[in-house]
């Protein structure tokens, strides 16, 4: 095994231009949010951005000129309304969307770690998303001869994902009662790359005394970054909740560019370390 540990600024590096990325994380949880700074404060362009359910991340990716398309199930902040790039840029026709249903995007994640062009599935026959979406294709299965609906395996040049703690060799393991463990999984096996940032790096000798605890075994994790409150705004349940007083800052400056260009000055452009973002957004 060798080290995966690098810097949030080589961690962003990976990604260029028109890549397509994988976001890990959904309703305001474990959602990579050191990482997506990073990349905007690289003004990384064009990207194609997966994700289950999006909310701050899309959303400042967004409004940051970093995306041209967006591959989601929802995008939206719960209990706070919608997202005010996300809808904007979408209403303007200055981002593409594309749709899915929860269940479809996890079979396309599904059929690409299993090697294969598509998953099969009964669940879209009679829905309007046959309508707008031309790639999800309906035919006869060669064994029943059944209607079934073909969803094209989803398979992004980089996931990144925001864990617990991992060594410096790339095993990540889990905390005692984490949600969505199988959705961050998913992302991270059906990618091309995947960058995890963590907590916390503990030794290999810890990781050893409780293997049962890893998620994503060293070969799964290509790039390894260690952030402690990683993925703030958002929360890292049950280690942290999401910051509510945070968030309700964030809608309120995106509700227009001029407000969100200063938000991101405050919080992205201006600041040097994710260190210096926490003294700023947590006052720690």
């Amino acid at each position: 095994m060798k080290e995966k540990l690098v810097s949030l600024d080589e961690a962003a590096d990976v990604i260029k231009d028109g890549d397509s990325i994988g976001i890990s994380g959904a309703s305001l949880v474990y959602k990579p949010m050191a990482v997506i700074r990073e990349i905007i404060g690289h003004r990384i362009k064009n990207l194609k951005v997966y994700t289950l359910m999006g909310d701050i991340d899309v959303d400042m990716l967004i409004g940051a000129g970093c995306t041209k398309c967006v591959y989601v199930g929802y995008v939206g902040f719960p209990m706070m309304g919608m997202a005010p790039n996300f809808r904007r840029a979408a209403e303007n026709g200055q981002i593409e969307v594309k749709e899915y249903s929860e269940l479809t995007f996890c079979l396309g994640l599904r059929a690409a770690y299993m090697g294969v062009p598509f998953f099969p599935t009964h669940s879209l026959l009679g829905s309007d998303l046959l309508k707008v979406r031309d790639d999800f294709k309906v035919f006869d299965c060669p064994v029943t001869n059944q209607k079934l609906v073909a969803i094209p395996a989803i398979k992004p040049d980089v996931a990144l994902v925001h864990g617990y703690q991992a060594d410096p060799y790339g095993n990540v393991q889990a905390i005692e009662r984490q949600i969505m463990i199988d959705f961050i999984t998913s992302i991270a096996k059906s990618a091309n790359k995947t960058i995890v940032s963590v907590e916390k790096i503990i030794s290999h000798e810890e990781v050893l005394q409780h293997p049962e605890k890893v998620i994503l075994p060293h070969y799964e994790v290509d790039f390894l970054v260690e952030v402690p409150y990683g993925a703030h705004p958002s929360g890292f349940l049950p280690l942290y909740p999401p910051d509510i007083t945070h968030l309700a800052e964030y809608r309120t400056a995106a509700a227009v560019p001029e407000s969100f260009e200063e938000y991101l000055k405050k919080y992205v452009y201006k600041v040097e370390t994710h260190e210096e973002y926490l003294k700023i957004a947590k006052n720690i």
